[in-house]
């Protein structure tokens, strides 16, 4: 009886190389996720390690008789090997039930297979893709993939789990302070123009309109033009004492929103500029803008640093450009954090919306195909 490590990146490369080396017949006994190499924790690689074994009475009956000493020690020796190998797997039971072992479970089933592609096409992540997969396999047979059976399952899930919507609210008597923040280009004065004019014209509210985007001279003329266009007052501030003025100068207003200028997820400085810019102000709510034409990862590391700012609140962007709105579950997921509002358009209020929960789990599937 062998008892063999194998190592990998992915565990479809793992499973391979026990086949190949021990045969159909491995038996595994363990599988574990790791991390190997990297710089101080950094840039480590993930891997796949998997202990297998394989019996191997049958070969050894095969092969020229033995000593019957020598026999009788090999004999010890295999039952040795047997009774450590039966404790193993009694320790590892319990393991093998685990993601890992239904990980494994899903590279050797096309049908499973077949379902992490299609939540995958849906703007989802692969380990999003598939964590969700492993869940409908728990409750749907996938023998014969039945799309509208599946959506069933994930509507109850997304219902239960991922959507939780929550929009600006506004307290009679009490100025709201509300800023945007988020990288370069997704949309945030444009998205900021648009709940000034909802507010404004649809619901009557007196609003104030304050921008901190010095670095851009478009931003600060896009946000002019806007402003006089729905014949409200603007505010234009260098720094964190000009913001503070600039807030007690709309004592009275129902809502007061300030523009923030784009920085970089990969520019630590000025994230660390942003945070010191508007935790130093009296802001009540703080909304991330995220474009949902950004790959899955970038919006993994966007949240992940924006994160250290005490976000309240996320608005989706950009949704007109593309087919795949998984990416309002990944970011939810990511951020833990409600979503407030979508954009579906440039257009100038028309084109932002309180999302209803049930037709955003619709607007979602929609792209479903098995």
């Amino acid at each position: 009886m062998k008892i063999k490590k194998y190592r990998a990146e992915t565990m479809q490369e793992a499973i391979l190389k026990v086949k190949s080396d021990l045969g159909a017949d491995a038996i595994i006994l363990h599988t574990r996720k790791f991390k190997q190499g990297g710089f101080f924790g950094l840039f480590a690689k993930k891997m796949v390690e998997v202990i297998a074994t394989v019996d191997q009475d049958n070969k050894k009956r095969k092969e020229s008789k033995l000593s019957e000493s020598r026999q009788a020690n090999e004999d010890n020796i295999l039952k040795s090997e047997l009774s450590q190998m039966k404790h193993m797997m009694n320790d590892m039971m319990g393991e093998l039930k685990n993601k890992n072992q239904q990980s494994l479970h899903l590279v050797v089933n096309p049908s499973l297979e077949r379902l992490i592609d299609a939540l995958w096409t849906l703007g989802l992540s692969r380990k999003m893709a598939r964590e969700l997969a492993e869940e409908i396999a728990d409750k749907v047979d996938l023998k014969d993939l039945n799309s509208e059976e599946i959506k069933d399952v994930l509507r109850e899930k997304l219902k239960k789990e991922f959507i939780d919507i929550k929009p600006i609210e506004l307290e009679s008597g009490k100025t709201k302070i509300i800023s945007l923040v988020g990288p370069t280009g997704v949309g945030k004065t444009t998205t900021l123009a648009k709940l000034a004019a909802r507010f404004s014209l649809f619901e009557n509210k007196k609003v104030g309109l304050i921008t901190a985007d010095t670095y851009r001279i478009a931003a600060v003329e896009q946000l002019k033009t806007y402003s006089e266009i729905i014949n409200l007052p603007l505010e234009v501030v260098f720094t964190p004492q000009e913001l503070l003025n600039a807030i007690e100068g709309y004592q009275g207003y129902d809502l007061v929103l300030v523009d923030t200028a784009g920085r970089s997820q990969n520019n630590q400085l000025h994230i660390s500029e942003l945070k010191g810019f508007i935790n130093n102000v009296p802001i009540d709510e703080i909304y991330l803008v995220l474009s949902a034409t950004t790959k899955v990862n970038d919006l993994m590391k966007i949240i992940e640093v924006y994160n250290e700012i005490d976000l309240d609140k996320l608005i989706i962007t950009k949704l007109d450009e593309t087919n795949s709105w998984g990416t309002i579950l990944e970011a939810t997921a990511k951020a833990k954090k409600p979503l407030s509002y979508i954009t579906v358009g440039q257009d100038v209020p028309e084109d932002i919306k309180l999302p209803e929960s049930e037709q955003l789990i619709e607007d979602i599937l929609k792209g479903l195909e098995l």
